[in-house]
């Protein structure tokens, strides 16, 4: 299979199991949603920030530097399997040991043993890292997706049938342990590879210059991100960062799933045509002009219709998140671009220049939350949204550079599809109040209609190429 088959195939699958996963997780979450409080799901907020940190301890960054190795070795693989194993259950025995003081910072001694449990997860997706990386760069994407949804059908049955009998809090603890365990589990029956008991310290030397400079910059993007729910959860209620979260995590549903798309494919796939600087351009180019194409519509639906959703889909009492799902929306649709263009960094072996502008994002980040934080959450929000659009465009700077892709060639290219959504946005809002004053899924559909609708004629009268392509991609599609 050639690569431009392998493409669409990595493409198919990679939606599948995102969009097939993200769908799945989402319904759970609104089940569980009307089953819970927004207390509860502040307190799970709170130890999913440590989990998310440990996990990219775990990683190391050497996963992306095994995927890039087009030679990787059995013993490559297997020395950092163990490596990644041995990080995991190190990190949950200390994690094990310091629950106690992160009950007691928080104020709230059910964390206790809640993050116990919930820290297992960082056990079991250790044992994951390489098994997925493996198939990754194989180009073999279907395992994972299986994986995924697998684990969400599995572990939010079991959460939502926990949470109906009254187990509360817990059942968002068992959701989140019992996934990572099931997509391991169906990861190692789906994969032909398995470690051997070999271990070699130069396997892992030849990544760890590639993999540290990725570790630093996860760490600090997962710290930095993830800084203004541990201050919220001790400055403020848990119940405010619940709804701080819910904005965040649905949006999430959308963002991590397009970025994941779009990362999980393209970064293996233009890896090998890394040295044709032409070819790597147009490729990158066609990715950005798609990707945010079809993104976009759907972050102004939440955006505009950030009140139907939460009063509609999760229900009344999720109302007061609706204004931070608006800003979340703003958030992840630059979040979408720029990580696009994050991935031409790791293309090209620079993973030390990404790191430097980690940095400055996150100092920017950070200098922000804390200057803001105190004056209010709203405040501190809208502060977030203007530095992800400044480093924003660092990262489009920067990364269009190692490729020739100018920030103003990124701008032509995006044009199109802002004008046509900031038409098709003030159509859908001007003109669904005075069709129905329904504020729930009634009117969500009647606002969504109108403004995709609204968007695909701008879009059809422009001539826009990206929408050709993607139209060409779907015609291709079912012809195979």
């Amino acid at each position: 299979m050639g690569l431009k088959g392998q493409a669409v195939k990595g493409v198919a699958w990679t939606s599948v199991g995102t969009l097939g996963y993200g769908g799945l997780n989402l319904l759970v979450t609104i089940v569980l949603a009307r089953l819970l409080t927004p207390y509860d799901f502040g307190l799970i907020e709170l130890l999913v920030v440590f989990s998310g940190i440990s996990d990219i301890i775990v990683d190391s960054g050497f996963s992306q530097a095994v995927i890039k190795d087009n030679s990787a070795t059995g013993k490559d693989l297997s020395s950092v399997f163990w490596l990644n194993v041995t990080i995991g259950l190190v990190i949950y025995t200390l994690l094990f040991f310091a629950a106690p003081f992160i009950a007691r910072f928080y104020d709230a001694p059910v964390l206790k043993n809640l993050s116990r449990i919930v820290f297992l997860t960082v056990v079991f997706n250790s044992f994951s890292v390489i098994q997925n990386a493996n198939f990754s760069r194989n180009l073999n994407f279907k395992p994972y997706s299986i994986a995924c949804i697998c684990g969400i059908i599995i572990s939010g049955s079991i959460a939502i049938l926990l949470a109906q009998l009254g187990f509360g809090v817990w059942a968002l603890a068992i959701n989140l342990a019992c996934f990572s365990f099931v997509r391991m589990a169906v990861l190692w029956i789906l994969s032909s590879w398995y470690p051997s008991f070999t271990f070699g310290f130069s396997s892992v030397k030849k990544y760890f210059r590639f993999g540290v400079n990725l570790l630093v910059q996860g760490l600090l993007d997962k710290i930095v991100t993830n800084l203004e729910s541990l201050i919220i959860g001790k400055i403020y209620t848990k119940q405010q960062l619940g709804y701080f979260s819910q904005g965040r995590k649905l949006d999430s549903y959308v963002t991590q799933a397009a970025s994941s798309v779009v990362i999980k494919v393209s970064y293996p796939l233009l890896a090998k045509v890394q040295d044709e600087s032409e070819k790597l351009k147009e490729g990158y180019r066609s990715v950005v002009g798609v990707t945010m194409s079809c993104i976009t519509p759907i972050m102004a639906i939440m955006f505009c219709g950030a009140s139907y959703i939460m009063n509609g889909v999760f229900g009344g009492q999720w109302l007061p998140a609706a204004p931070y799902l608006k800003l979340w929306s703003l958030c992840g649709w630059c979040l979408v671009l720029y990580s696009i263009f994050i991935n031409v960094f790791l293309v090209r072996g620079r993973s030390r220049l990404l790191l430097s502008c980690s940095i400055v994002k996150q100092v920017l980040r950070v200098s922000v939350i804390l200057f803001l934080v105190r004056r209010g959450i709203m405040p501190m929000m809208i502060g977030i949204v203007v530095v992800t659009y400044i480093t924003g465009i660092i990262y489009i700077i920067f990364g269009g550079k190692l490729i020739g892709y100018s920030l103003l060639d990124c701008f032509k290219d995006l044009a199109g599809i802002v004008l046509s959504i900031v038409i098709a946005s003030f159509v859908s809002i001007s003109i669904t109040p005075l069709i129905t004053t329904n504020e729930g899924l009634y009117g969500l559909i009647i606002l969504s209609s109108l403004l995709i609708v609204t968007y695909l004629i701008c879009m059809f009268v422009q001539k826009n190429k990206y929408l050709s392509i993607l139209m060409s991609i779907v015609r291709r599609n079912e012809k195979a």
